[in-house]
């Protein structure tokens, strides 16, 4: 696992990487004249697209190199009897920094769902689906910053981290230094928690991943889309997961994707 030093060093490349590629691969906006191509090109809110999609393609290699064997291989050997409970350790240790973010949105239902969640787990070392018929709360930075009224600014693909945009990108820094497990526990139970959830979760959409790379005609522009699609959802509490950053999408895919999406996706890039 990271410590302390490296984990921040992988925050600072990233974001020094993206700055540079942004400010020097701005994409260029259509002409005037061109009404339609005008309008997809403020639709995708993508200005450092050219940067973007050369750390997409960074991702993608990082992606089919590392995490998807290590996905695999969990997803095939590990015991299937230890899965839930090594799931559920991750998923509660996502509740102390929901339960800060719910306060800051206000909103003290989930708040409490999350501290009865994590407090009730602690006798069994966090390991026990302790609320198995109420889903637990996924709150970040991000989705706090939007209930504050703060726009969700340009698109932009991190290092490692995958996509992102310019609000989500300050939320996943400033729960880098306010997380309560990190702050409490150190940063490598957060950094482990991390890992292990995008591992999880990436083992469950090794089909629909590789399925959505085959079938769409351009591969990055799908990811923005669903990208977006699910962080509208999260905001709306319409999802409850939590933000699955990886080198690649960091997105849940648990059905295919329909062919509709597909085809719109492609028809607006």
């Amino acid at each position: 696992m990271l410590n302390s030093v490296s984990g921040t060093k992988v925050i600072r490349f990233a974001a020094a990487l993206t700055l540079v590629g942004a400010l020097s691969a701005c994409a260029t906006p259509p002409s005037s004249d061109d009404a339609d191509a005008r309008a997809a090109y403020d639709e995708a809110n993508d200005p450092f697209e050219p940067a973007n999609r050369l750390v997409f393609s960074a991702n993608v290699m990082v992606d089919q190199l590392v995490l998807q064997p290590v996905a695999v291989t969990y997803r095939d050997l590990f015991p299937n009897a230890l899965k839930p409970p090594v799931e559920n350790f991750i998923t509660n240790l996502f509740q102390p920094l929901s339960f800060l973010h719910s306060l800051l949105q206000g909103d003290l239902d989930r708040a409490e769902q999350a501290a009865a969640r994590f407090f009730t787990a602690l006798p069994t070392l966090l390991l026990a689906d302790t609320f198995p018929d109420r889903q637990p709360v996924f709150e970040d930075g991000g989705q706090t910053l939007a209930v504050w009224g703060f726009a969700e600014g340009p698109y932009v693909m991190l290092p490692l981290l995958g996509p992102s945009s310019v609000r989500d990108t300050v939320g996943t820094v400033g729960d880098f230094f306010a997380d309560p497990v990190k702050i409490i526990a150190g940063s490598e139970l957060s950094t482990g928690r991390s890992v292990g959830n995008v591992v999880v979760n990436r083992s469950k959409n090794i089909e629909q991943v590789r399925e959505l790379q085959r079938t769409s005609l351009d591969y990055y522009a799908a990811v923005r889309s669903l990208y977006r699609q699910q962080r509208a959802a999260q905001i709306r509490n319409g999802i409850s997961e939590p933000a699955h950053n990886a080198p690649t999408i960091g997105l849940d895919l648990d059905e295919p994707v329909p062919d509709d999406e597909k085809k719109e996706t492609a028809a607006t890039n």
